[in-house]
This record gives C-alpha cells, structure tokens and sequence, in this order.
C-alpha cells in the first residue's frame, strides 16, 4: 500500500483523494484543497456526471482533451474527478447532514469510512460531521473523541468573558465575547477538534502572519490565546450582517447597484492583501459584512481569515467552496484567482443562479434578468470568470476601474463630474483628429521615454505631425521597445493616410506584446480609417469584451455602425455612452445624425437641446439645431421657425463663425417666406427682430446674408447665397 505524499498516511490503489488529510493524489505537487463548510442553502449541485469508474474524456470547464489516468486538468487545474463522481447533492453545511445519511459522503453519496476526515472520491471535508463508529453504529467517531466547547460564562486568559456561540465554519467554532479590560465586544474563534493536526497547524499558520493584517475592509485580529493544545484567535466584532443573511432576510438577489457598491467597497482589501502576497482563498457571501456605522454609513468587511494563506507556487492546504472558486485554484491559488471569487459571487449576489450549472464560468445570460438587462455587467463577469486565465483581470486595481465604469454605464454620469480612465485619455484633454476624438490610450508611465511621448502628444494635439513624428521616433531611440512611441507613430501616419506605414507600426507592437489591448484599438482605428467599417467594428467589439467599463470602445463601435448603414444599433450604442458621459458632444452629434437618418426628428432635438453651453460642441449642436427645424421638419411650421430661431440667437455674442450669420439669414428668410404669405401669425416670436413684418424680416435675412459672404473664405455656395440674399432684399419690392 503506497502512502500519500502530503501526510504519509497509508492510501489505497483507488484512492484519489487522502481520506486522512485531503490531499489530491494525482500528482505530488497538488495541494490539499478542502471544501470550506457552508452555511449558504444552494441550488443542487449538478456536476456533469460519469459512470462509475471512468472520466470524461474532456475537461467539463475548458474542454482540454484528458488522457484516462488524469485526475486534474493540465491546463485549467480543475478536478476531474471531483466533478465527474459527483452527483445532484445540495452542497450545504456540514452541521446540516442527517442521521440517516452518516455512513456516506453528503456530496457524493460515495461510501464513507469510519475515522477519516476526508471522502476519498470527491474530498469533501468531514470534520465538524459525527460520522460512523468502526462498528458501523452512528455516533461519535471512535478516533474522534469529544472537542472541547466554551460556554457563556467562561473565562479565557483572565480577560475575555464568553457570552455566546454565534457560528462554526469550516475551520472552527465562533464565539463572541467580551473584552472585559478594554470594555468592548470580541469574537473569538476556536479550533472544532482539538485532537485535529490538521487543524492546529492551520491555527499556527493563522498566528504567524494574521496578526500583521491592518485594513478598514477587513476583520482585525486583536490577541491568541492558548489553553493546551486548544488554541483561540480573538477578532474584531463587526457589528452588521453578512451579504448571507442579507439575502436570505430579502428572499430574493441584491439590486445590480447595490450588489456593484459592495463589491467596489471590498476590493481595495484585495489590493492590501495582494501587497502582503497573501491569498484569500474563500471569498463568498457569508464572510463579507455589512456594517452600519453610527453617522448612518456602511462599510464592508472580509469577517473571516482563516482561510488565508501565503502566496506559493506549491501552497500547503488549500480553502475554497465549491462553486466559488476558479478551476486552477485547486493547484495554484494566487491573488487572481481570488478575483475569479470575486466576480462569481457578485454573479450570485445580483441572481442567486444555481452556482452548479456551471460549476465555473458565466451561465448563458438569458436565464437570468440581471445579466440581459445589463449587458456591460455581464461581459465584465465573463471576463472576470474565463476559463483562461490570461484573459481574466490581473489585479484588484483592474477588476476595480472595469467595475467602477459599468456601475457609471448603470446608475448614469454627471455633466459636473468627467469621466475619469487610467486607460484612455479624457475628451477635454485631446483633439479631433480624422476619426472625431483621438480616444488616445494612455501613455505608460513607467516607459523611459515617457517625457519625449509628452511633447509628441501636444504636437500631435496641435496639428504640428512633423514634429510630433520626430518626438515618437526620439522616443524610440531612448527606449526601441515603447510600445506607446510605434502606436503614437501609427495614429500620426492614420490621420495623415500613409496607411501601410501604420500598419507596420501596429505588427511591430504585435510581435513585441501580443495580447495587449492597445493593438485591438489602434488596429480598429486604422481600418475605420481605410474605410473597412465591418472589420474596425470586429476589434471594437473585441475591446468591449475585454474592457467593458470603458466608453471609447463603445463610442467607436457606434460610429462605424452608423457608417454601416446600422443607425438603430448606432443609437443604441450612442444612448448608453451618453448615460455614463452626459458632456460627450461627439455622441450627442452621432447620435443625433442617427436618429435624423431614421427620421426620429423630436428625439434629435431633444438631443441636440441639451448640449451645455461649456461643451465644445455647442455652437455645432445649436447650427445642426435650426437646420433640424428648417430643413428636416416638414411641412415648416411657424413653430419651428420660432424653435429655430431661439437655437440661433442663442450663439448671439459667442462667435464668429461664418456659419451662425448663414443659418441666422435663413431663419430669417424662412420667417420672411411665411410673413409674406400671411402665415406667421403675430404671436409668433422671431428672435433678433423687433416684429414679423415683411419688410423687417427681409432686412435681417439680407444684412445676415451679406455678413455670411463678407465672413467666409470663398465659400462653394457663394451663388446660392447671393440669389437668397437678393431674393429677400427690400429694394426688390419698392
């Protein structure tokens, strides 16, 4: 009989799992992963299932092909076996096991063997459970006698006074008390068995490094306390409810917005944590709480870190519950993985989706409101919950921005506060170039010639591509593998149309980066510029998938969609940006020349009128106004004449441009039309004369008219302007 390579117990040929410590036999490096118990009532647990004996011959989470004698999936690190001996089990708390079903596993319905802590086929964890004498009689396990239990009452290290037992997790009992030096309320969490080896050297592990955590976000740890070989860890007490509770009081998911503000208040503990290279492990809902604090606001806090563990290539025993955590968790959990937690209990928490259909993943967002309703939502989840890892987030700071502008895409923006990107640069910042906005990607700080691109990009703002090309190339100089200096290189030859210059700068930055975002971008930038609509809008949609809290993308996708010929989903797009960047004047215009083109004339205004009057596109949005009324609107009514006339003189004293003196000279002459014709009754206000008489009206199209043509620079309508101009002049008329 061989032994396992983990804690040298003897373990049969069959056995996949230890039964004594849990750990994975399939390879000497795996790590003990263990099913934290779980208080959580979830849906049953459908796994895909195999015969008896036999596994699937492809991984159930990234359809890697598996060899027969493969226990875990090489390239996702999911447990085949695990999945495939399953069955449709509630996976619930230990605690909540009957007596009838004692002598066998609650999860996998395998048998149970008398003393050990772990099923040998799926490794579910047995302790806390009272399981089956050698005898086969129910009861307590003869290795296992009695744990022992605090009372209220009880005293320990002469300082903190039990009150009451107010839980048990998977790694041991909770009781709160009290501090009864320092007058405050504590929790002290305790071992379940104190026989368990394993169980000490994890009450250890908690002492040598837990103590260090100092966070607002998560539970702090004030003192350890030892009797014997019992050993106690006293906390903070957070007063509040776990998200559990929370949704188990509701009866029903969290509000989206809600559930994105927890979330969002989590994330910075992640952070901290990934700074001390530590692991979470478990997060889920029942060890995050909600605490109300005296002026009325919340906070949240991770409640529970024994589960925590140092980052390592080869970790020792390994937390998790099943459901929750990301398939290559059970070999090497890192502080990405511990995203893949988070974003599937931010799934569960706007859902309650059956966390088994899938077991990893995104379900297909038509099972569930939540996901069809908010689409950015949903594709920030299936990022964040890839079977590949690559394509997830990498950092809490990432997971944080993508999660912080779906909840702007959701709730809306404000005209007062801009939007705020560490990837691309703000609209106010830049300037148009041949695509509208450049949309730039922010440059790299940490490039060398980071100082060099700076002067490149206020060239390139200011028109000057001479010098903002011989900037980009400096840069290079300093630094041959900028990437920023070939793609700034790439947006100074798009906008000039050297086209096949821009592409070789945009391979360049493929060999040297693939998979960087910034290619997708600049790619789709320059086939939009080669007029390749249908394939600028492939790498734009690919960057919504990959970033889906950012606007560029989305803005970028709309404008070749209408170039398409595709308004209806250019307005759709359009609407969405507008709801997180209420200032965004380049998609009020598109959006606007969208909905002109599908003749939605009253929703182009309504548009078109609420461009601030600080926006740079003001005087655009008022000129494209009165040409709505005047030319689109038809048959012209005195009503939108008057309309047209009040967005006119609205630009009154704010301009030069020869265009405001033109379509003032054709409010006026459409006013002078309908005057002549009896039409324009008196009460009918016509901004910028004193009253509707024919004569009156006539002078101002003209004098409007003649200071057009003065103004403008050789203007192509100058003949038709001249004809308009005499066509209303008063001498005419004599």
């Amino acid at each position: 009989m061989s032994k396992c390579p983990n804690c040298q117990q003897p373990v049969g040929p069959a056995d996949d799992i230890c039964e004594n410590c849990g750990a994975v036999l399939s390879t000497v490096s795996t790590p003990t992963f263990v099913a934290a118990s779980s208080s959580l009532s979830f849906p049953p647990l459908t796994l895909p299932t195999a015969s008896s004996g036999s596994r699937p011959g492809h991984c159930p989470n990234c359809q890697h092909p598996l060899t027969p004698d493969e226990d875990i999936c090489e390239q996702c690190g999911m447990v085949v076996d695990a999945v495939s001996a399953a069955s449709s089990v509630p996976l619930v708390a230990s605690a909540n096991v009957t007596q009838a079903g004692l002598d066998q596993c609650p999860q996998c319905k395998g048998p149970r063997v008398a003393g050990v802590k772990f099923c040998g086929r799926c490794g579910f964890s047995y302790v806390g459970i009272t399981g089956p004498t050698s005898g086969g009689s129910a009861g307590a396990a003869a290795s296992d006698p009695p744990a022992i239990k605090l009372k209220p009452g009880n005293i320990l290290h002469n300082k903190y006074r039990v009150l009451k037992e107010i839980g048990a997790g998977g790694m041991g009992a909770v009781y709160l008390a009290e501090d009864q030096v320092l007058k405050r309320q504590v929790v002290i969490k305790a071992l379940l068995s104190d026989d368990d080896p394993d169980m000490v050297e994890q009450s250890v592990k908690e002492r040598e490094f837990l103590a260090a955590i100092k966070h607002a976000n998560i539970v702090s740890i004030y003192d350890f306390v030892t009797i014997g070989v019992q050993g106690y860890i006293v906390m903070e007490y957070v007063h509040g409810k776990t998200l559990d509770q929370l949704l188990e009081e509701r009866g029903r998911p969290f509000e989206v917005v809600e559930a994105i503000n927890y979330i969002l208040g989590i994330l910075p503990a992640f952070t901290y944590l990934a700074k001390l290279e530590l692991v979470y492990c478990d997060f889920k809902p029942q060890n995050v709480m909600v605490e109300t604090l005296k002026d009325g606001t919340q906070v949240v806090k991770l409640i529970d870190l024994g589960t925590v563990i140092k980052y390592t290539p080869h970790p020792g025993a390994v937390y998790g519950t099943h459901g929750f955590y990301a398939p290559e968790a059970v070999k090497n959990p890192s502080p990405e993985t511990d995203l893949y937690t988070i974003c599937r209990t931010l799934a569960y928490l706007v859902t309650q989706m059956d966390l088994a259909s899938p077991i990893f993943g995104m379900p297909s967002s038509e099972y569930y409101k939540a996901f069809r309703d908010y689409p950015a939502l949903y594709r920030l989840l299936t990022k964040g919950t890839s079977s590949r890892p690559s394509q997830r987030f990498h950092s809490a700071e990432e997971l944080s921005d993508q999660l912080a502008g779906v909840l702007r895409q959701i709730v809306g923006g404000s005209l007062s506060v801009p939007i705020a990107s560490r990837l691309f640069v703000p609209g106010i910042l830049t300037t148009t170039g041949k695509l509208g906005l450049r949309g730039e990607a922010v440059l790299d700080e940490k490039d060398k010639a980071i100082d060099t691109l700076r002067f490149g990009d206020q060239a390139l703002r200011g028109g000057n591509y001479v010098n903002a090309e011989n900037f980009y190339k400096q840069a290079l100089k300093i630094n041959p593998r900028s990437l920023d200096a070939h793609l700034r290189l790439a947006e100074v030859y798009i906008d000039q149309g050297e086209y096949t210059q821009a592409l070789a700068e945009v391979t360049t930055v493929q060999r040297m980066a693939p998979g960087n975002w910034k290619i997708a971008w600049y790619t789709g930038r320059l086939l939009e510029a080669q007029g390749k609509a249908a394939a600028a809008a492939d790498q734009y949609r690919e960057l919504m998938a990959d970033l889906p809290g950012e606007l560029p993308p989305q803005q970028a996708l709309a404008r070749v969609s209408a170039r398409l010929g595709d308004d209806g989903t250019a307005v759709e797009l359009y609407v969405k940006v507008l709801k997180a960047d209420p200032g965004n004047t380049e998609a009020i215009l598109g959006v606007t020349m969208s909905l002109l083109n599908l003749q939605r004339w009253d929703e182009a205004a309504r548009v078109l009128s609420s461009v601030n009057e600080a926006a740079a596109k003001y005087i655009d949005a008022r000129l494209l106004l009165c040409e709505l009324y005047l030319s689109r609107m038809t048959p012209l009514t005195p009503q939108n004449v008057e309309s047209a006339a009040q967005a006119v003189h609205g630009l009154e004293g704010r301009t030069e441009d020869p265009r405001y003196y033109l379509a003032r000279a054709d409010v006026y002459q459409a006013a002078w039309k309908l005057a002549r014709r009896q039409q324009l009754p008196a009460a009918v206000q016509i901004a910028g004369v004193a009253n509707n008489q024919v004569r009156t009206l006539g002078i101002a199209a003209e004098e409007s008219y003649q200071e057009y043509l003065r103004r403008a620079k050789q203007p192509k309508d100058r003949e038709s302007v001249v004809r308009r101009k005499n066509r209303v002049a008063p001498w005419r008329w004599l």
